[in-house]
């Protein structure tokens, strides 16, 4: 099963929406997202915590 995150799901007002096959490619994914749309250069141990938490399995397309 996939994984996915949307950005408001992190309280982001943002329609970003990331999908992988596996975690670690999704959060790839979300931390190149943040550096360039978010100016976040440094996922702290709170972020992790916080974007972990709402990901979420969906069937695969």
């Amino acid at each position: 099963m996939a994984k996915e995150l949307k950005c408001a799901d992190v309280g982001m007002d943002c329609g970003f929406v990331a999908r992988a096959e596996s975690t670690e490619a999704l959060l790839e994914k979300v931390v190149a997202h943040a550096a360039e749309e978010h100016g976040i250069d440094e996922i702290t141990p709170d972020l992790h915590a916080k974007v972990t938490a709402v990901i979420r399995d969906v069937p695969e397309a």
